[in-house]
């Protein structure tokens, strides 16, 4: 038997071994022992928060995994609010993977703002050779209003070219090949609580970028600017409080009413308006009082040279129709304008066996609608081919159910498809007519000099150099026309 003495211990101890026998075993080092932690729920608002923002809904698809779910929807948080540009890619290396932009599910459900912007920017990321992204403007909340540039043919263009659309509106690419083509303008959510309008100008884009290898024979010949919602302050405001809004959601000064309807505030014929404030259908108080307005009027100047066919997307009463909208008397080429209103009608009977009718905005209506965007485009814009289409349905409402978005999103575009088709076949046909189109102006009086001098300060946000007199064109029918408005073109 072997004795280990004290000292013997000590210094076993010491060395981290300890003397059994003719054995040696080794001693575990003394660590501090391991606390044990218990998740325990929390109740506090900002746990609550942080399991919120863990969650990711079902319809938003992503290519990369994220370190954790709270991240990536903090990412996209931050993307919606302050709509930033994205390039987003995926590393082969590294402990951190760049995310891409989620894809909201624009086919089945109404998108909010923050929504509709993302989706944009998921368009512009996949197809960036061929599609742009404009702001061409902000509401009274400050709400970026964007348009999406839609161009196949010159997708491979030198980006020194060309100039992207500022903020305000007031610059427009450089002459490229791409600005000597003829455009489509569609527009919708002019009206706030007209969701399906702004469902189908989203399915328009679905259409021309995410499918657009069905659309070969249209995205070769055409280029497309689409503004899906005009009026977004409005749209949150039907989506959070009162889902009746029309207005947007601009105050008035000197009374306590809120909004002004947009599609009766540009300046033609404006003044034959006269809704109180209170209306849905008030007309502000000045022609261009909007924000909105402003902004859809400076890019619709700025494209005036290269526009073929302006479509404005509204609901519910089945309908396309064509100007005017302020008067009863029908335009010249009324003829052409009906044709093409028909040949939407057409395709979406016989494809889906609904009926829209066609006729003048203000014949079909059954009243005078002064200061429309429709009428502006034609009247002052000069957009040779205007329409407005006035979907499906009172069987619906101004907001149908979710499970219908996408089958009158597809019905819609089968109309819009082809009406684009016949407005481009019509190309030849007005440029013929606009090179046989007299020239010469007619005598005009002194007061009508005077009339210009006093509207003058009405539009001198549309100009940048100084106004020439005699550089104006009188309307058609001088006769039955109270206002003389300005040409378009800069000398």
């Amino acid at each position: 038997m072997v004795k280990i003495t004290k000292s013997n211990e000590k210094d076993s101890e010491s060395a981290g071994t300890r003397n059994v026998g003719k054995k040696k075993l080794l001693k575990t080092p003394n660590l501090p022992e391991k606390k044990k932690h218990i998740n325990k729920p929390s109740t506090s608002k900002a746990s609550a928060t942080k399991s919120r923002l863990q969650h990711v809904p079902n319809n938003y698809e992503r290519s990369s995994v994220s370190k954790s779910s709270s991240q990536s929807q903090l990412l996209n948080t931050k993307m919606c609010k302050k709509s930033a540009k994205h390039n987003p890619k995926r590393t082969t290396g590294g402990s951190e993977r760049h995310y891409i932009i989620p894809r909201p599910d624009v086919l089945h459900t109404y998108l909010s703002h923050c929504d509709i912007i993302q989706y944009l920017d998921f368009v512009k990321s996949r197809f960036s050779d061929s599609v742009k992204i404009h702001t061409i403007g902000y509401s009274y909340e400050k709400r970026a209003i964007k348009a999406i540039e839609i161009d196949w043919i010159n997708d491979r263009r030198d980006e020194k070219d060309v100039e992207s659309i500022s903020s305000s509106g007031l610059s427009l690419a450089g002459q490229t090949s791409s600005d000597r083509r003829n455009t489509i303008f569609i527009e919708g959510g002019t009206h706030a609580r007209e969701w399906i309008s702004i469902s189908v100008a989203l399915n328009c884009i679905y259409q021309l970028t995410e499918k657009n290898r069905r659309h070969q024979d249209l995205l070769g010949k055409l280029r497309f600017f689409i503004v899906p919602l005009v009026n977004p302050d409005g749209y949150e405001y039907t989506r959070t409080t009162n889902p009746r809004w029309r207005k947007n959601r601009r105050p008035h000064s000197e009374e306590k009413h809120v909004g002004t309807d947009c599609n009766r505030n540009f300046d033609f014929h404006w003044d034959l308006n006269s809704s109180k404030v209170k209306r849905n259908t008030y007309q502000g108080e000045k022609p261009f009082s909007e924000p909105e307005t402003r902004a859809l009027a400076k890019i619709l100047h700025r494209l005036s040279p290269q526009l073929l066919f302006f479509l404005s997307l509204h609901s519910y009463a089945t309908t396309i129709m064509y100007p005017w909208g302020y008067t009863r008397v029908e335009p010249k080429n009324a003829k052409m304008l009906e044709n093409l209103a028909i040949t939407g009608s057409s395709a979406i009977r016989s494809s889906k066996g609904r009926y829209y009718r066609v006729g003048t905005i203000a014949n079909i209506t059954k009243r005078t609608i002064a200061g429309s965007v429709v009428d502006y485009a034609y009247g002052v814009i000069k957009v040779p081919l205007a329409l407005v289409m006035e979907l499906p349905s009172s069987e619906y409402g101004f907001q149908p159910p979710s499970q219908v978005i996408s089958q009158l999103g597809h019905e819609s575009w089968i109309g819009i498809k082809e009406m684009c088709k016949h407005a481009f076949s019509l190309k030849a046909q007005l440029e013929d007519l606009r090179k046989n189109k007299k020239k010469e102006l007619p005598d005009v009086a002194e007061e009508t000099v005077s009339e210009i001098r006093i509207h003058k300060p009405k539009i001198d946000w549309l100009r940048d150099g100084e106004y020439n007199v005699k550089n104006f064109d009188l309307y058609e029918d001088v006769q039955s026309i109270s206002k003389i408005c300005l040409s378009t073109a800069v000398d």
